[in-house]
């Protein structure tokens, strides 16, 4: 085998493996159940950090609250069109924080996700603390949420934001 018949070979195996990687992310979110959470915007304090967003998901403790330890360890579920972690169960289980706001228990998960920002975009996770940011996740069987876009609650309705 020559080097230009090898490198040709090399490149279309790359494409391929990239085109496999987009169609299963397609097919995830086709079939996935998209819902909201709201989210709190982390700065990662990286220096080459690129166009993204750091989201913190603040997910509601559905069910019976565990005793007093603050860190918990919770599966994520779709109910509705909102996304709610419980202690008990089984899946996939992530670490959070139990934190309380407005009189709710809410668990902040551990690891960020994060969020392409197109480079003509303002950061948009730079809110005032009554304006409140939401992302719309998908949930696959196995991993963390995907994030695919965020949004806002005005007049009791999620209303995503434009990223272009």
């Amino acid at each position: 085998m020559t080097m230009r018949r090898a490198g040709v070979f090399l490149a279309l195996f790359q494409a391929g493996l990239l085109l496999l990687v987009g169609l299963s992310f397609w097919v995830e979110r086709l079939t996935s159940p998209r819902l909201w959470t709201l989210t709190q915007p982390v700065d990662p304090n990286l220096p080459i950090r690129g166009r993204y967003v750091s989201l913190r998901l603040l997910v509601p403790l559905s069910g019976a609250e565990t005793s007093e330890s603050t860190t918990q360890s919770v599966i994520l579920q779709a109910q509705g069109d909102r996304l709610v972690a419980q202690n008990d169960g089984d899946g996939e289980r992530y670490a959070g924080e139990l934190i309380r706001r407005d009189g709710q228990a809410l668990v902040e998960l551990t690891e960020p996700l994060a969020l392409f920002i197109p480079p003509d975009v303002n950061d948009p996770s730079r809110r005032s603390p009554t304006d409140p940011l939401w992302v719309e996740v998908t949930l696959p069987r196995s991993g963390a949420p995907r994030p695919i876009q965020l949004g806002v609650l005005r007049q009791g309705r999620l209303r995503p934001l434009s990223l272009r």
